[in-house]
């Protein structure tokens, strides 16, 4: 169905735009050029790795920051100009050895070579009961000269296997001694590099290590505008501010408050979405949260006591971060003074920060650092958006603390 290029007037009209912005903002992985936001420096880190023909790529961040949908993109503006591309991706699983992972390659190389009218670069032979590092390197020789083969090993970090890391990090070395065309990416949810690959030092020459951070707001903002300019509405300058307030970097938010702000807009059968709007997708959100969620929120906050642990949690959601998303004691002053409307240190809510970082407060954050230098970030970053608009929802701060903890300003 086309797009609908002009304020819709029936119903059904209304129930095309509304389908449109379900499909355009859904929240998965992006395999759409088009609709990649962002991540330019990422982007030209792995293309040139990839042309370089003799290195391989570990690409790792937080869980929700986008690894998926850069690497399901990265080759795709080229390649049109680069034809040679045969780009196959696995999804690694908690049950792959290392035969079932690379064998899986393999053949999905090999399907996707085909689909592309390539049969003849990735003329592989299969059967194999188990299957060593040297004899996927010689399958991988087979490829034609002026293939580029890639292959994308997706959720690497849920390999639980050690035997399964060795080899492959032996077989990433041998593809680097032989000089192997085909460039493997493993892309996984780690802090660094040895979180994922065994013995890394060996193979340093061979890998090229890719952090990716959470997105900038400009580059939020750019996941918004590349979506609704596809249809007839628009979000206010306001709108778009808050909810890339709300997303602290992670794109899955955005996308998610940005679609229930609009349905919500439609609803009123208006093409124009405002903050009120924004604020309604918040209520949808709390509404549709994972019941994980709820839980975490549930043990990290429960006491027979008053002892604010319910406006803690949200200020340390608040504060200011480093690039992965880090945080300090320091930085949850600020937020956690105008939460209770009155100057706290860091003595008020210390202890909370070591309870939300143990067993007792189901470790809803993580610790990094010596006593004296402690670094705080969310496990899980996706529960810091949900903090944030939990406490808007039950009013922990009122309308004039919302606007500056979210350091909202106003866009041309």
């Amino acid at each position: 169905m086309a797009s609908v290029s002009r304020t819709p007037v029936s119903d059904d009209e209304w129930t095309h735009l509304e389908f449109e912005i379900s499909a355009l903002f859904d929240g998965a992985p992006i395999d759409e050029e088009d609709l990649f936001a962002g991540r330019s420096t990422e982007v030209r880190r792995i293309l040139e790795t990839v042309l370089s023909r003799s290195k391989h790529v570990v690409l790792f961040g937080e869980r929700g920051v986008g690894k998926t949908s850069l690497s399901n993109i990265f080759w795709k503006r080229f390649n049109k100009t680069l034809r040679s591309f045969v780009v196959a991706r696995v999804q690694a699983g908690p049950q792959d050895k290392f035969s079932s992972l690379w064998t899986r390659a393999l053949e999905e190389l090999n399907a996707a070579g085909i689909a592309a009218g390539k049969a003849e670069y990735v003329n592989f032979e299969f059967g194999y009961e188990t299957i060593t590092p040297s004899q996927v390197r010689r399958e991988l020789q087979k490829c034609g000269a002026n293939a580029l083969p890639i292959i994308i090993i997706d959720e690497y970090n849920e390999v639980k296997d050690s035997e399964t890391k060795r080899l492959t990090a032996n077989l990433i070395k041998e593809f680097y001694d032989f000089s192997i065309t085909t460039t493997v990416i493993i892309v996984g949810v780690a802090e660094n590099i040895s979180e994922l690959i065994e013995d890394h030092a060996s193979i340093g020459r061979a890998i090229v290590q890719i952090p990716l951070n959470r997105m900038s707001s400009s580059e939020l903002k750019e996941i918004i505008q590349k979506r609704i300019s596809r249809t007839v509405m628009e979000f206010t300058a306001d709108a778009v501010w808050t909810i890339v307030s709300l997303s602290r970097g992670l794109p899955y938010f955005t996308q998610t408050l940005s679609k229930h702000a609009a349905l919500h807009a439609i609803t009123d059968r208006r093409t124009k979405i405002t903050n009120d709007d924004v604020e309604a997708s918040m209520a949808k959100f709390i509404e549709d949260a994972e019941k994980g969620f709820q839980e975490s929120y549930r043990i990290a906050t429960r006491s027979n006591q008053e002892n604010f642990f319910e406006q803690s949690l949200l200020a340390c959601a608040l504060a200011k971060t480093d690039d992965e998303g880090f945080f300090t004691a320091n930085d949850v002053v600020e937020p956690y003074s105008a939460i209770l409307k009155e100057k706290k240190r860091i003595a008020h809510f210390d202890k909370h920060l070591r309870r939300f970082s143990s067993d007792e407060g189901g470790n809803i954050l993580k610790k990094r650092g010596g006593d004296r230098q402690q670094t705080f970030r969310f496990s899980d970053p996706m529960m810091q958006p949900y903090v944030i608009i939990r406490g808007i929802q039950s009013k922990m701060i009122d309308d004039t603390a919302k606007g500056v903890l979210l350091q909202k300003e106003q866009k041309e």
